[in-house]
């Protein structure tokens, strides 16, 4: 082998050395660009985390494992006090480190779903943002509307005062004053009043409920051809029961944006049968009374003893129950009118197919704008245009006929839904019934 030269080793030598030189150039470009990219990333290389796959994103701030410092910060919810009933109801959060779901519900649509019962007078929204004031010991029924313009059911769960009959008793929300129509603003005003539906597709105000002070005085509605007056009375007349406070119904009504009309007629709890026409009667005024599908309407009881079945169904300090007056009776129908479609169903007549009383709810409209026959049921009240005539709270001055009775029936093609009529004090025929109101 030919030895190299001096100078020819020199050469190899310096050749080697400046390989040795950019290979370390190389190495250590590579292995800043790794740091900054890891330090980027919250892991610092050092040769005490040497094959670690811990970051400082990963270990709380402040706080130095192997070499690396923590950069985590961590909010500490300990000292939280949030519970279920404080979060939107579906919402989720932490406490405590524990997740939680929300069940306060302020949505009529959550309400249903959820089938919560209420330990309070609560104020719910609808779809459009309508307000709707449910009773203490009330859920939002199963196939109640989200809409106010629907017709929002409630249902009794476990009212004070309940019994083993009032139980599933169901009411309807009948609302006062501007009500949403749509997510758009638009508004439709119904008027807490008396009405005069003589004739009348829409009915005339008689008197606003900001006049009811003057009801027992000047304000009456003057229907018929013999010129009969009928007005709400502040005391009881010859046996004919009053309101049990006018007042109280008024201002509650307009505080609260709404009353509760039964969405079915009275019922008698112990009716096993539905007494046919001219046949008599089975209830009697000790009968307790429901409001519920599935049961025979109360029948054969006179105005005095239908007052106090439904003054007497609700004993709670949270809300009041009373026989339907006739702001609460004509408002009912000014709200169906205008949101059921069904314009004309103050004029409409009711009939049972059957010529008998059925369970609740059953009777049908013979006289619709398409000539069909349909059930009579709008907005989630039932039987207003028929079943049984409806005592009420108001007064006439017919001679021996004070109380007045409401609505179509089961045994005539005469009156109407809006109409009104004088009975005589201890008139109880069989297709006599009566409907219960709350308010709160």
């Amino acid at each position: 082998m030919k030895k190299l030269s001096k100078r020819q080793k020199l050469i190899s030598f310096i050749s080697i050395l400046l390989v040795a030189v950019l290979i370390a150039i190389v190495i250590t470009t590579n292995i800043i660009k790794n740091n900054n990219q890891v330090e980027s990333e919250g892991y610092l290389a050092t040769t005490a985390n040497a094959g670690s796959s811990l970051i400082a994103n990963y270990v709380l701030n402040g706080i130095t494992i192997g070499g690396i410092t923590g950069k985590m910060d961590v909010l500490d919810t300990s000292d939280a006090n949030a519970t279920p009933e404080d979060i939107l109801w579906g919402e989720t959060a932490y406490v405590k480190g524990e997740k939680i779901t929300g069940t306060k519900i302020i949505t009529i649509a959550h309400a249903k779903e959820a089938q919560k019962v209420f330990e309070e007078n609560t104020v719910l929204l609808d779809d459009y943002g309508n307000r709707v004031k449910v009773p203490t010991g009330f859920k939002i029924a199963e196939d109640s509307a989200t809409r106010v313009t629907e017709g929002v059911v409630v249902e009794d769960v476990s009212a004070e005062g309940v019994t083993e009959y009032t139980k599933g008793s169901q009411f309807v929300w009948v609302p006062v004053g501007n009500i949403k129509t749509d997510n758009n603003e638009n508004e439709t005003e119904i008027v807490l009043g008396r009405y005069n539906f003589e004739n009348k597709l829409i009915g005339t105000l008689v008197q606003s409920a900001e006049d009811w002070s003057t009801q027992s005085e000047t304000i009456e509605i003057i229907d018929g051809e013999d010129g009969s007056a009928y007005k709400e009375i502040a005391n009881n007349n010859n046996s004919n029961i009053s309101a049990k406070n006018l007042e109280e119904f008024v201002k509650k009504t307009m505080s609260s944006g709404g009353y509760y009309i039964s969405r079915y007629e009275a019922g008698d709890a112990f009716a096993i049968n539905s007494p046919i026409k001219d046949n008599g009667g089975i209830s009697t005024s000790k009968n307790p009374i429901t409001c519920k599908a599935g049961v025979y309407p109360y029948t054969c009881v006179n105005q005095s003893d239908a007052a106090q079945l439904a003054k007497n169904m609700y004993t709670s300090e949270n809300f009041a129950s009373d026989l339907i007056n006739s702001y609460a009776y004509d408002t009912a129908i000014v709200f169906i009118q205008e949101f059921s479609g069904d314009s004309n169903y103050s004029i409409q007549i009711g009939k049972n197919v059957s010529n008998e009383i059925q369970k609740g709810g059953e009777s049908v409209l013979l006289y619709v704008d398409d000539g069909d026959e349909s059930k009579d049921i709008r907005c989630n009240i039932c039987d207003m245009a028929g079943n049984v005539y409806e005592w009420t709270t108001e007064y006439t001055n017919k001679d021996g006929m004070p109380c007045v009775g409401r609505g179509g029936n089961a045994i005539d093609e005469i009156s109407y839904t809006g109409g009104r009529g004088g009975v005589s004090i201890d008139y109880s025929y069989y297709a006599r019934g009566f409907r219960v109101i709350l308010y709160l």
